[in-house]
């Protein structure tokens, strides 16, 4: 879905890795793994074993993304994701997919932010939250991220914006900054 229209405007998609590539990736550690964009000031730990508050949940457990929003989800877990706005970390955390497009089979990571509020599919709509997407790609002077700003899920309108970096892959969390532990 989301690479389909992303990739006809790209000039080297054939690398893009596929969803089962995507989840092979990610599922590198046996907590998870932490992709670094470049710079280092940004990164996403994604986990597929570990559970929040809001997976536990019976109504929003496993299988909400692939039932409720993603269809063609491959595999579903939690992520954290950390970032410098003005000087200081920001954390956002909540649930992620990594969904197999249905035309071409790219794998796209799909990161919602969740609130321990979110008991309920009905409080889990009631509140605007952030999302992104990451996808990855082997290219020729190595691995690139393709990865759109945090945005406001209510204030969706068309495809969000992508921007393509350099990144690495670090197996365990190592989002959490080393002065707030």
């Amino acid at each position: 879905m989301l690479a389909a229209l992303i990739c006809p405007a790209l000039p080297a998609c054939s690398g893009v890795l596929s969803g089962r590539e995507f989840q092979n990736l990610l599922a590198g550690g046996p907590e998870g793994t932490t992709i670094v964009f470049q710079g280092g000031t940004d990164k996403v730990f994604y986990s597929p074993s570990l559970k929040n508050k809001l997976r536990l949940a019976p109504e929003l457990g496993p299988e909400f993304l692939k039932h409720k929003i993603l269809q063609n989800t491959v595999t579903e877990g939690v992520f954290i994701g950390a970032m410098i706005e003005d000087g200081k970390w920001r954390i956002v955390s909540g649930i992620a997919g990594i969904a197999a497009d249905t035309d071409s089979g790219h794998g796209v990571l799909t990161l919602l932010q969740t609130f321990p509020e979110d008991t309920t599919i009905k409080a889990f709509q009631k509140r605007d939250r952030l999302y992104a997407v990451v996808i990855v790609e082997d290219a020729p002077g190595g691995i690139v991220c393709r990865r759109s700003q945090w945005e406001r899920l209510f204030a969706l309108k068309g495809e969000p914006k992508m921007v393509t970096v350099p990144c690495e892959f670090t197996v365990g969390n190592t989002v959490t900054p080393a002065g707030s532990r």
